[in-house]
């Protein structure tokens, strides 16, 4: 049963007042979760604050604050009852108190909300704010003008209701500044929800769902009585959970992951090696060795001014003496309490009853001397700087329930420190710390999953794929042109639709930058096709929301009813404006990010000869589900990402060259046929199959004719 509009709105509220918290509790930077390009963290928040706007006021560290207005759907409109205008007249009287420290009036809402302030008007403020000025406004299409004059004589009207004289220009400018449209889907079970509770199972200790529901109920009561909460009194509300004081924590990864270290990793014994070998066959002659042994060596690394020149290490499990001794190395660590674990627990599994395990200990132990004390600092600095959650031997995150912090020392690389999976240690790896991850179990299906790198990604990418969730086809067909590499002139074109609007041309989601020359000739030749379209009653145009192009037969059939025809009436060319394009591209990468699977570093291709590709990463248990539906069992995978455009295709040209099919977000009956998922495609494919084609009609017609 769903919750009632008022209950809805509060719980969205408090959940995004929760995330606020989660930012505070564990001093991330407000950049995070917001447009405001700012390093600065807060600093204390005011829930249903006595202000203008007043459901959520955030005070940074740097004195400035940043007011959130609240509305779980909301839809553009310049109605004095509407509650939009009523969010225009809190913005409004906020700035007329004429606060320096005021810094954003932000409108957080869901993309639920009327696409005309989700997508437009989002899109509309940050080109003025980048641009710094209203010049921009000129440049907008019809209906993008409309947008902005609903929200401009909302702001004009409620300025001269207030002061009873017109508002002048600066102060106008002022405002619409300020003003920025957040997206939050943060409700239980969405995608936004998923990514909160995976940035926490990095950071506590407990339940992450008992944690998450603890500090939205605080949020109820915060607001419910008009409370302020700073930083300091959050932490120490928190303690129990964190167990800030019990354990040290290190940041790893930026902008979410706090690592957590057992006990005692910052207290790295840099003293003594403890390494368990076997000898050579050359060593073991040397030695008068006739029987399998086993060494446990304790050895002495410095002296009394340096490193032992005498004792080095050979990547990947060679150990030399001074005196030509050489030992392969099984293990080697820290302390004695992990060299005895191994030996109690991993070493039996190496050897059997013909091994003779001989203990080479030191003399004694002494306090560490100047230059082992210098050591240590420099692998303690080694270790604050490490701010990437990547495996220092494979290069690929780390995203595991059991990793290990090792001091690199070797003749390769040395005083460095570095995190390692499990899998992926090598036996002259010093280990001097393991990681804790909790409850990474919930997302275990995320092997090796760059989590940071994806949030960082997904803001401003996948425009490909969210344009094709609009249309009505189960399995569409997506072509890729590998040819459009050059994309430096400085013009651009655009159609003049019938509603006035203004689309101009793309390519991958932002506006084609093309020459003069080719500027003229693809205006023509549109021109000359719209002509043709519309004399066949099958014009060119556009999906009224996810705006495919196309003609009107080929639209209605990919969008069916959920979306209107706006047909192409001409074709102009412009000079190519950087502002204007910040205002029109739609991202920064139009088909990364997105995952796939890789096995044993080569690409996971399911049995029917298809390479599947995924949107969404938290949905991959979903899709296995299905894929084993084809009788065989997934073997042991890691979660992969495109990053980029080119790598993506890159990787299509090498897929399809190699005969295999890629699909995003494929499903798949028992049989392996395709029941829903988007087909990728070249250029070249489809030129081939039409010119393969043509070519079997032009045979057929000669057979025919020579049988007359």
């Amino acid at each position: 049963m769903g919750l009632q509009a008022t209950n809805a709105g509060i719980d969205f509220q408090q959940r995004v007042s929760a995330y606020m918290m989660i930012l505070m509790e564990f001093d991330m930077d407000i950049s995070l979760a917001l447009q405001l390009n700012r390093n600065d963290k807060i600093e204390a928040l005011n829930f249903e604050a006595c202000e203008s706007i007043d459901d959520l006021v955030i005070t940074l560290s740097s004195g400035k604050k940043v007011y959130f207005q609240m509305k779980r759907t909301i839809s553009l409109s310049d109605s004095d009852d509407s509650e939009f205008y009523g969010v225009c007249e809190q913005f409004v009287k906020q700035y007329l108190k004429q606060d320096e420290n005021d810094v954003a009036y932000i409108l957080a809402t869901r993309t639920e909300s009327s696409k005309l302030i989700t997508v437009k008007l989002k899109r509309i403020l940050e080109g003025i704010r980048l641009a710094n000025n209203l010049q921009v406004v000129a440049e907008l299409n019809c209906e993008e003008k409309k947008v902005f004059d609903k929200l401009c004589n909302n702001i004009k009207t409620i300025y001269k209701n207030i002061k009873k004289s017109d508002i002048l220009d600066t102060d106008l400018l002022n405002i619409i500044l300020r003003i920025y449209i957040e997206i939050f889907d943060i409700e239980s079970g969405e995608e936004y929800e998923k990514t909160v509770k995976l940035i926490l199972f990095n950071l506590i200790d407990v339940d992450i769902e008992l944690f998450w529901r603890t500090l939205i109920s605080k949020a109820v009561e915060y607001g419910a009585n008009r409370r302020c909460l700073s930083r300091e009194k959050l932490k120490e509300q928190c303690k129990t959970y964190v167990e800030e004081n019990k354990r040290i924590k290190s940041e790893l990864v930026e902008p979410f992951f706090n690592m957590a270290w057992k006990p005692g990793a910052r207290e790295i014994e840099v003293q003594i090696d403890y390494v368990i070998a076997v000898p050579t066959q050359d060593t073991k002659e040397a030695m008068g060795i006739d029987n399998k042994t086993v060494f446990v060596f304790e050895l002495y690394r410095f002296d009394d001014s340096k490193k032992k020149e005498s004792l080095k290490y050979i990547s990947p499990d060679r150990m030399k003496w001074k005196n030509g001794y050489e030992f392969e190395v099984w293990f080697r660590c820290a302390t004695q309490e992990r060299c005895h674990n191994y030996i109690e627990h991993e070493l039996p599994n190496k050897i059997d009853d013909s091994y003779k395990v001989v203990v080479w200990p030191i003399k004694k132990h002494f306090d560490c001397t100047d230059v082992e004390l210098l050591h240590k600092d420099i692998l303690l600095k080694s270790l604050e700087k490490q701010k990437a959650c990547i495996c220092a031997n494979c290069g690929k995150s780390v995203f595991d329930n059991k990793a290990y912090l090792i001091e690199i020392d070797n003749e390769e690389y040395s005083d460095s420190v570095g995190m390692v999976h499990d899998n992926c240690i090598r036996p002259v790896d010093r280990i001097i710390g393991e990681i804790i991850m909790p409850k990474i179990e919930d997302y275990s299906y995320l092997k090796h999953f760059d989590i940071a790198s994806w949030v960082k990604l997904v803001k401003k990418g996948k425009q490909a794929w969210n344009n094709l969730k609009e249309m009505a086809v189960q399995c569409p067909h997506m072509t890729i042109d590998t040819d459009e590499v050059f994309h430096d002139g400085n013009y651009c074109l655009y159609h003049i639709l019938e509603n006035g609007d203004r689309k101009y041309t793309t390519n991958r989601g932002v506006i084609d930058r093309i020459s003069k020359r080719e500027a003229e000739q693809l205006q023509q030749m549109f021109i000359t096709k719209m002509k043709e379209a519309k004399k066949e009653g099958n014009p060119f145009g556009y999906s009224s929301k996810s705006y495919i192009y196309g003609r009107y037969s080929q639209i209605i059939e990919q969008v069916g009813d959920k979306e209107e025809f706006i047909e192409c009436v001409d074709t102009k060319v412009s000079l190519y404006n950087e502002f204007v394009a910040r205002i029109y591209n739609d991202c920064e990468t139009y088909y990364a990010p997105i995952i796939y699977l890789s096995v044993d570093g080569e690409p996971f291709v399911l049995p029917n000869g298809i390479f599947p590709m995924l949107t969404n990463p938290f949905e991959l248990p979903k899709y296995i589900k299905n894929w084993e539906k084809m009788v065989f069992s997934m073997p042991d995978y890691e979660v992969c990402i495109i990053k980029d455009d080119n790598e993506f295709i890159l990787k299509m040209i090498s897929l399809i060259t190699n005969q295999i099919l890629p699909v995003v977000d494929g499903m798949f009956g028992a049989d392996g046929r395709m029941l829903r998922g988007i087909h990728m495609h070249l250029m070249w494919e489809i030129q081939e199959e039409y010119s393969r084609r043509s070519e079997n009609v032009t045979t057929s017609e000669e057979i025919t004719t020579s049988d007359l």
